[in-house]
């Protein structure tokens, strides 16, 4: 009897340690569960949220050096992103020294936050580096030494810079030579029309007795509704910062669409500044909406007032369609001899009417109001420009 009863009881005990054994495996099965959930966190770093699940987690089980560690790790890997996501905004700002004071907090741990480090030093390096090569070469030296050292209370050292320290020190010892200052281009672009039309009346040309409206409005896009002395100021104040970037000067003969300015008024504008080239800018309108194209006017031999200059605007005309057609991909609608236009009329420079393309037609009229295509159109006046203006130097 009691040999039976000992037998139950080591049964019982046994059972017992076997369900515990039980319920500790099945917990330590959920406790890698969340560790591998955890690792997802991590590998996606996303730190924030793993310090948060992580604490959670180590909350419920304080006895684990596996958990803390985690949980240590994703705390530095999250200070240190915060570290440098900072040091981005204000690098953004130009506020380089308080980037170098957060990018100190970047751990050494986080290897991608170590390279973006490096990065930013070496944008900052470029930043200095430039401006003060710029001053150089203006001859500003005080100031070019100040911004490296500026950049060097940075850094530990850097014996790059410090030789360009030197070397701007010798170069401001060098007595300055005489500098003949280039003469720069002087271009007037004439964006036509205006927002309010003027029916009086001006000549068509030096001593005509024809006579034509002062200036229209223009046509107005059959599909995006813009007028067209809208679409002409838009072209060409790009054009205008463009040429300004390549050196040369540049006057509007208007800059916003409320104003009065004939067209005869445009022409001697360009006259009086003594201008390279004059370059009105307009937007075709026609009847048949199947027209599109790019076109540029001049005047022809048979011109009564401009004749003897009908060669010089062909060719400026001429070498303006060329690049134009080949920068935009548009069609062509012909370099056209016209003597009705009171700008060509009365100009005494070499002067061309560019019409942009065909407001009438549906397909061109939107392409025409897109900043890509005006930004081609640009680019393929600037190079015509360019290229006249070197072809015609001696």
């Amino acid at each position: 009897m009691k040999r039976k009863q000992s037998i139950s009881v080591i049964l019982f005990l046994f059972l017992f340690v076997m369900s515990v054994a039980g319920c500790g495996s099945d917990k330590r099965e959920e406790l890698n569960r969340k560790l591998e959930e955890g690792e997802v966190l991590l590998s996606q770093e996303k730190y924030d949220e793993a310090v948060i699940f992580f604490e959670g987690l180590f909350n419920a089980h304080q006895d684990s050096i596996s958990i803390m560690e985690k949980l240590d790790y994703s705390r530095v890997m999250s200070a240190s992103r915060q570290h440098l996501d900072e040091a981005l905004r204000l690098l953004e700002e130009e506020h380089y020294q308080e980037v170098y004071e957060a990018l100190s907090g970047v751990s050494s741990i986080d290897e991608k936050g170590q390279l973006e480090k490096d990065k930013i030093f070496s944008e900052i390096r470029s930043v200095y580096v430039d401006r003060a090569e710029k001053l150089s070469d203006a001859r500003l030296f005080k100031t070019a030494m100040k911004e490296l050292d500026e950049y060097l209370a940075f850094v530990t050292t850097d014996f790059e810079v410090e030789e360009m320290k030197t070397d701007i020190l010798a170069k401001s010892m060098i007595p300055l030579e005489p500098v003949v200052e280039e003469v720069k281009k002087i271009i007037v672009i004439n964006p036509g029309h205006q927002a309010v039309q003027d029916k009086e009346k001006e000549p068509l040309g030096p001593d005509s007795t024809k006579l034509k409206n002062r200036v229209s409005s223009g046509t107005r896009g059959v599909a995006s509704g813009v007028y067209e002395y809208v679409l002409n100021l838009q072209v060409s104040l790009k054009l205008r910062d463009e040429l300004v970037k390549a050196g040369y000067e540049v006057i509007m003969t208007r800059t916003t669409h409320e104003v009065s300015i004939s067209n005869r008024e445009r022409a001697e504008m360009a006259n009086e500044k003594g201008a390279d080239l004059f370059i009105s800018i307009h937007a075709n309108g026609s009847e048949n909406r199947n027209k599109k194209g790019i076109m540029t006017i001049y005047p022809s031999k048979e011109n009564p007032y401009v004749s003897h200059l009908s060669d010089e605007f062909l060719k400026l005309s001429t070498v303006l369609h060329e690049e134009m057609i080949k920068a935009s991909g548009a069609e062509s609608a012909g370099v056209q001899a016209m003597d009705n236009m009171v700008t060509l009329n009365w100009s005494k420079v070499p002067a061309t009417i560019v019409e942009l393309g065909y407001m009438s037609n549906n397909e061109e009229d939107l392409l025409l109001n897109t900043e890509e295509y005006q930004d081609k159109l640009v680019v393929g006046l600037v190079n015509g420009i360019n290229r006249y203006l070197d072809e015609k130097t001696p």
